[in-house]
């Protein structure tokens, strides 16, 4: 989808301090076949009993601060999780819409695993062409601690705790928003979730065991084949469809942001389903020293860039998103006013 007159006009994120992997391996928390398949320095990691919707708040007024704009101008707040928030019943997307100072619009949380906040743009574009729509602040991330995940051995990649946040404006920014296309492959859904649905979470074993159920996904009667073809295809066909639309060729994009899956599956998942095989046209750099953020990835690296001066005018940047599900979502960006 093409979309007119819609801008990024500020990015921003909340991380803690990082734990080195070093220290990890040293404590026997990482296997050191799964640290030399990652390739990860270290991973961000929150003080306990944080609550992921006080990071949402802190990413959310950081890039409001640098928008420049009130929380009156602000029409829509869309929190992107993967994890619970810990109160039941809770709207936590309201709450960061207090303390952001609002005091009108809509304020929701978004399901989308790690392609929350790319979906999130999705849903706020075609809410900003309202009449009288000015703003929307997509926030995302969440924190992963124990006994609920193991960071170090949930996943074949490293979780990493923090937030990161972004303001789409119909008014102004340092980027424009060209284009946005998802898809989804809802065969994949039990690679999450394995053979039962929960009452309550009653039946729920901690540590959280994503590879045990993705085992089970394959031991079911996917075949390994067919999964990577499955998971190689969603990338394609959304950026294939950015680039269709735009005219753009992918040797025209400077910066290609995807998840922080480390250097093995962001290769396999993300690289090479697009023909590429440089994970430095990544932010590579930024990604092995923060893990997975889970929807806020894409956010963080964007920012990032934009500290420490990496976006230049005329630029495009494609950010890809890719959620359990399972679900893919890609952004294009043309920066204009550094």
């Amino acid at each position: 989808m093409i979309w007119d007159d819609l801008y990024m006009a500020a990015v921003a994120s909340w991380l803690p301090p990082a734990v080195s992997v070093a220290e990890a391996l040293a404590s026997g928390a990482l296997d050191p076949a799964d640290a030399e398949r990652q390739d990860f320095l270290s991973v961000t990691v929150a003080d306990p009993g944080v609550n992921v919707a006080d990071l949402w708040s802190r990413a959310a007024g950081l890039a409001l601060a640098r928008s420049g704009m009130g929380a009156d101008s602000i029409d829509l707040v869309l929190c992107a999780g993967i994890l619970a928030i810990g109160v039941d019943g809770w709207n936590a997307a309201s709450y960061v819409q207090r303390e952001l100072g609002m005091t009108r619009g809509l304020a929701l949380e978004v399901r989308g695993g790690s392609n929350g906040a790319m979906a999130a743009i999705e849903l706020a574009a075609p809410f900003l062409r309202r009449p009288g729509a000015n703003a929307a602040i997509i926030t995302a991330g969440d924190v992963f601690p124990m006994p609920y995940v193991d960071r170090w051995r949930a996943e074949r990649f490293l979780f990493g705790d923090g937030c990161a946040a972004a303001v789409l404006s119909t008014r102004r920014g340092f980027a424009r928003l060209v284009a946005t296309a998802s898809t989804s492959d809802p065969a994949l859904e039990a690679m999450h979730r394995a053979d039962a649905i929960a009452s309550f979470g009653m039946d729920e074993r901690f540590p959280i065991d994503l590879r045990g159920r993705a085992k089970w996904f394959q031991d079911s009667g996917f075949r390994k084949e067919e999964i990577f073809q499955r998971l190689s295809f969603g990338p394609r066909v959304v950026v294939r469809e950015v680039l269709a639309e735009t005219g753009l060729a992918l040797d025209e994009i400077t910066h290609v942001i995807v998840p922080h899956f480390g250097r093995a599956i962001t290769t396999m998942q993300c690289l090479r389903p697009l023909g590429l095989r440089d994970i430095d046209r990544t932010a590579w750099d930024f990604a092995r020293r923060t893990g997975h953020l889970g929807p806020a990835d894409q956010f963080a690296a964007l920012s990032h860039l934009h500290e420490n001066g990496d976006l230049k005018t005329g630029q495009y940047v494609l950010m890809l998103g890719v959620g359990a599900g399972f679900s893919w979502s890609t952004a294009l960006l043309e920066i204009e006013d550094i």
